[in-house]
């Protein structure tokens, strides 16, 4: 056996010269003739053997391109070689041979064809006709190698992007590094490694190898997980012997790894910056009640003491006085409701009562502000729903109906109106507050109901946690609150309150 090399390199443009040839004859005379046609016509990777027991082993060490094989050889028949080069060939993979012979019955071509020669030619040859077989073989040989190593491709970008996916999904489902960490290894042994280690400072939060003994680790490629330009943990791969990493993958997982850990800080500070915001208006709230409730206790006694021919000009500036410090225990009121419910101590209080109480009480509360506005208010009870008895709490109810009423004469224009109507069952209590307002824009509605949310960020009409709140007392009952708002054709709010759903502790 030998192999044969030629100093004339073929032309790069050529993919077929330079494509390997196995030629199998036990008469080296007819291999030198195969070398020598060959060679001449540019092709430069020739091993030849004249002994067919060889043909298994140069397979493996050559993986030639086309075999070109004689039928009657001694030691082996060229059939047995080809029945154990089709054992032999991985499924889907396509190794065409030629077999030069001098046996021309029908029965030997059948005979190679069936075992999977893919062509066939009687010698004495014609050195123009073998030259033609070769070249269409070979061009087959590429073409399937093309279209192979295309669907391997496009099957690792499509397992490459699904990775990538997967990755990006399990980091958006925690805020935790450590736990969405973890998850790592388990997606990338063994596709894309026989084993994966990821540590979060000088931590191992997950590690995964296969079991695979014939893929042992004897290599390992590190990648630093960077957030804000400094190094927070690590992806070890590692890889067996002849295999190779996608480099370009793993940074990329790292990467996202890297913009998660800082998404987690960046919340966790957002979450202290809230915290302590919360904390410092809890703290003010609490301190500005006891002065405000004397403000108003002292106007309130004031107007009571005036002349009934009193100066119009004292008498509006009590009444401003009076409204001013309600207003401002009432966002007092609602700072302090805001600590309650972030600590789940809201407190939902029952009793059998009738449900038109709170609702006139509610409105006498109201009408004030609504008349100051020249706005037209009005409560309608559907039926006997006003002297229905059901187990409410009243001061709750009424808060909620302050919130919502009071957002809606905020914004609903000189005579505008709006409207409460209500209806009880048995189970439920229905309440629907809807007014003339210019409504609400579709991009707006998703924020409607978050704590300190205002549409115009410059108004200073509220602090924007009323409907924050509605909404936190509707849910404590058991209920929900809804909107429906189209730009410029008002605005209704529309909430029920089970009678026999226990009180929960709220969740914003």
């Amino acid at each position: 056996m030998s192999t044969t090399q030629m100093p004339a390199a073929a032309p790069a443009a050529d993919r077929l010269r330079d494509r390997t040839i196995l030629l199998v004859d036990d008469e080296e005379a007819n291999l030198d003739l195969l070398d020598a046609l060959l060679t001449a016509e540019g092709y430069t990777a020739l091993v030849r053997t004249s002994d067919a027991r060889e043909v298994t082993a140069l397979v493996a060490r050559h993986a030639p391109d086309l075999i070109l094989l004689d039928l009657h050889m001694p030691h082996r028949h060229g059939l047995e070689v080809l029945g154990e080069l089709r054992e032999t060939t991985t499924p889907g993979d396509y190794r065409p041979v030629l077999v030069l012979t001098a046996d021309a019955t029908w029965e030997a071509k059948e005979r190679a064809l069936a075992l999977g020669a893919r062509d066939f030619v009687t010698k004495p040859f014609d050195a123009t006709e073998v030259l033609l077989r070769v070249g269409n073989l070979l061009e087959t040989r590429v073409l399937h190698d093309d279209q192979r190593a295309a669907r391997e491709r496009a099957e690792a970008a499509e397992a490459r992007a699904a990775l990538l996916a997967e990755w990006s999904r399990l980091l958006a489902s925690s805020l935790d590094p450590s736990t969405s960490f973890a998850h790592l290894p388990r997606l990338v042994v063994p596709r894309w490694a026989t084993g994966c280690v990821v540590r979060l400072g000088d931590a191992v939060i997950a590690e995964a190898r296969t079991g695979d003994p014939t893929r042992l680790p004897e290599a390992m490629h590190v990648v630093a997980i960077a957030s804000e330009g400094e190094t927070v943990g690590d992806i070890v791969v590692e890889h067996a012997h002849g295999e190779t990493i996608d480099g370009a993958l793993f940074a990329e997982l790292a990467a996202r790894a890297g913009q998660a850990a800082e998404h987690a800080r960046l919340f966790a500070a957002a979450e202290r910056a809230t915290q302590e915001r919360e904390r410092l208006l809890a703290v003010v709230a609490h301190d500005l009640r006891n002065p405000l409730g004397v403000v108003g206790m002292y106007a309130e006694m004031l107007a009571s003491m005036q002349p009934e021919d009193a100066d119009e000009y004292t008498s509006a500036a009590l009444a401003t006085i009076r409204d001013g410090a309600t207003t401002m225990q009432r966002l007092v009121e609602d700072l302090l409701d805001v600590s309650a419910l972030r600590e789940g101590a809201l407190r939902i209080h029952r009793t059998e009562q009738r449900v038109g109480a709170p609702m006139e009480e509610a409105e006498r509360m109201l009408r004030p502000l609504a008349a100051a506005r020249a706005i037209a208010l009005g409560f309608l009870a559907e039926g006997d729903s006003a002297q229905r008895s059901a187990p409410i709490d009243g001061a709750r109810l009424v808060q909620v109906l302050s919130n919502l009423v009071g957002n809606a004469l905020k914004f609903t224009p000189e005579r505008g109106v709006v409207e409460v109507r209500y209806t009880a069952s048995d189970e439920t209590l229905e309440v629907w507050v809807s007014d003339t307002g210019p409504g609400i824009a579709a991009e707006d509605l998703p924020h409607l109901f978050t704590a300190f949310w205002q549409r115009e960020p410059k108004d200073r009409r509220g602090v924007g946690l009323g409907l924050w709140i509605a909404r936190a007392i509707v849910e404590a009952h058991g209920g929900r609150l809804q909107v429906q708002s189209h730009h410029g054709h008002g605005t209704t709010f529309h909430f029920s309150l089970p009678f026999s759903a226990p009180t929960r502790r709220w969740e914003d």
